[in-house]
């Protein structure tokens, strides 16, 4: 991801900008951070919980949440300086902070625990695939080809014997995995929650993909370039005290979180009640 930006990409951000929908968290004549996630899954949800709940307000700082599709498109509109803060997957920020992109991670998100995966590797019910060399000369279906759940894919894969070069990864939502496996295009798929749980009849899991990385680790935490955290260090401040806060609130109200996941997310609040929930953390730093 390079830092400077074509004419022809500069019009895609601002595409995505409006395509985003923004929601003020109060009326006052200081511009609000615009604080960018994807609400799909609980593992994004901390920030809206933090909105809804009024834990930024309470803070004593001015939010406008923005929807995204997935890590990637929250990437591009940081890039693109259409968002000021994102909430994020973490393999998105260290490619780019490798390629020289000025990234940083300064407040906590969803954590991944082996013992309560909230995303697993699935395939069909009747599917003879059993283990990882299984998957040769197959396709695997992920929601983001850069992200966290390809290099869990990737590294559970490598782990258990296969050839990561016989292996072709496919990047679609994950609404769309199932279709795909019925119809042949996908032997396996790396499903999350809350679509993991409507459609666990439909599904045989595999594997715990991600215990390929490690037993407990941030799926996505909050961050931002160190030059915008430079300049609104007491902003930054703000947003990390409401994240802990909220931190503490969602991780002992799931019944009073569960609506607004619903709202978000599109599913029925049965739905969501039937999910396994993500945990979150806290995530220390020495930039502000």
């Amino acid at each position: 991801m390079a830092p400077s930006l074509t004419r022809a990409r500069s019009l895609a951000l601002i595409a995505t900008a409006i395509a985003a929908v923004p929601r003020s968290a109060n009326a006052q004549a200081v511009a609000p951070i615009r604080f960018a996630s994807a609400p799909g899954a609980d593992s994004y949800m901390l920030p809206f919980y933090a909105y809804e709940m009024g834990f930024f307000k309470k803070a004593g700082v001015t939010v406008e949440m923005h929807q995204f599709a997935n890590a990637g498109t929250i990437a591009t509109a940081l890039a693109g300086n259409a968002v000021d803060v994102g909430h994020i997957d973490p393999i998105v920020v260290a490619n780019a902070f490798n390629r020289g992109v000025d990234w940083t991670f300064f407040g906590g998100g969803g954590l991944y625990s082996g013992d309560a995966p909230t995303t697993v590797l699935c395939t069909l019910p009747n599917s003879p695939l059993r283990s990882a060399k299984d998957l040769e000369g197959k396709a695997v279906g992920v929601n983001a080809l850069a992200s966290i759940s390809a290099l869990g894919v990737k590294s559970w894969l490598e782990s258990n014997g296969a050839d990561l070069s016989k292996i072709k990864l496919f990047e679609l939502p994950f609404g769309s995995m199932v279709p795909a496996l019925t119809r042949g295009d996908l032997a396996a798929a790396f499903i999350a929650e809350p679509v993991l749980s409507q459609i666990k009849k439909d599904v045989r899991v595999m594997a715990n993909a991600y215990d390929g990385i490690a037993k407990s680790f941030f799926i996505c935490a909050t961050f931002s370039s160190k030059a915008w955290l430079a300049q609104n260090t007491p902003v930054a401040h703000k947003i990390v005290q409401a994240l802990e806060e909220t931190t503490r609130w969602a991780n002992t109200h799931r019944d009073d979180s569960a609506p607004i996941l619903s709202k978000e997310s599109g599913l029925s609040l049965e739905a969501v009640r039937a999910t396994t929930r993500v945990r979150y953390a806290d995530l220390e730093t020495k930039y502000i």
